[in-house]
């Protein structure tokens, strides 16, 4: 093991972790919520200019797609480097990295995400010269890649390593899961945006907005928490075990961790969903009243802190993935993580051998 490697390597998985999210956040959002919600604003007599913010979420998804394919490719690079046991300068300069990329399943699952990234960066500046028109058939696909590049990194984990039916079930549960929480945790940056423009303009039209988008965002939510429970139980079930690799286990105390993070933020967008929302749609009846504009401020401050504790649990997310399951022990590796990766160092050794490597 390459001595304090650990802490890059779980840096660049929670950065990729929430880039990736963010971009089927923003694209999911604008097909789901933003752009309904003007269109019902429209319908309702309500001409808004919405250009701006269409333009702001498109630089967040160039900046979230940069940092996606950057943090996805030090994250291979950093994964090589424990594998192998040796510094990344070495790695680099020994043909390591083309042993891991093209005989490996992570280098196969970079490969492809790295594809998904290049075509969706095409699809993106078409969006971007289409500004000021309806986006049609870009905005889906963009969503589409977005979506394919989370769910594939399903075999980047713990569940990529599952064989046979348990496999496929572990595998569909997980990219669930990765999907429910790209949506939901994901959307929580455009729709602050779209709050913040709200009460920056302060026209009364643009409270029509603000309440159609936090009304469709909110449903939006509900399903997408229902999902994550649903599938958080199976992925438990398979990589837990029972209670106590929940409690004894380093896995398992993560996992509590995230959980507990999981709740405060349940939390906080049930009263976006019991409280705010409807005081909004109440509110209004007034137009422009100190009521509405006092509940916008409200919501903004509450997708602020979902959006904290999101990132947050985007950081544990990062830590679980280089730690042995609790339902697995006898994968554990030391600090190489999943049976896959051990794996992976065979591959490497093998290949340093045939080259006439030296001993490591």
């Amino acid at each position: 093991m390459v001595p304090g490697v650990n802490a890059p390597l779980i840096l660049m998985r929670w950065i990729h972790f929430a880039a990736a999210t963010a971009l089927v956040g923003v694209f999911s959002f604008r097909l789901f919520v933003g752009d309904p919600a003007f269109r019902e604003a429209v319908r309702a007599g309500c001409l808004v200019d919405h250009s701006t913010l269409t333009g702001r979420l498109i630089r967040v998804a160039f900046a979230a797609l940069f940092l996606t394919l950057l943090s996805g490719t030090l994250w291979l690079l950093l994964q090589a480097s424990v594998m192998s046991g040796r510094p990344i300068s070495w790695v680099l300069h020994s043909g390591v990295m083309s042993t891991v990329v093209l005989r490996t399943q992570a280098g196969h699952d970079w490969l492809g995400r790295t594809g998904l990234l290049a075509l969706l960066a095409i699809v993106l500046v078409l969006m971007r010269r289409r500004l000021h028109g309806r986006p049609g058939a870009p905005l889906v696909i963009a969503l589409t890649l977005a979506a394919a590049e989370l769910s594939a990194l399903v075999w980047a984990g713990h569940a990529g390593a599952a064989r046979g039916a348990r496999g496929a079930v572990e595998q569909t549960a997980d990219a669930v899961h990765l999907l429910a929480a790209g949506i939901w945790l994901g959307g929580l940056v455009p729709l602050a945006l779209l709050l913040a423009n709200a009460r920056r303009a302060g026209d009364e039209r643009w409270l029509v907005v603000a309440g159609n988008a936090a009304t469709r965002f909110s449903t939006l939510g509900v399903l997408s928490v229902a999902s994550l429970l649903a599938t958080g139980i199976a992925n438990s079930w398979f990589l837990v075990g029972d209670l106590a690799g929940l409690l004894s286990t380093g896995y398992g105390r993560c996992l509590l961790l995230k959980l507990g993070l999981f709740v405060v933020t349940v939390g906080v967008a049930s009263v976006n969903r019991i409280r705010l929302v409807p005081r909004l749609s109440s509110a209004r009846a007034t137009l422009g009243s100190d009521p509405a504009w006092k509940t916008i401020r409200e919501l903004q401050r509450n997708t602020a802190i979902e959006l904290g504790l999101g990132v947050l649990i985007l950081g544990v997310v990062g830590v679980l993935g280089t730690l042995p399951p609790a339902a697995h022990p006898h994968v554990h590796i030391g600090s190489r993580g999943t049976a896959d990766q051990s794996a992976v160092s065979i591959r490497i050794e093998h290949s340093l051998t045939a080259k006439g490597a030296s001993a490591w």
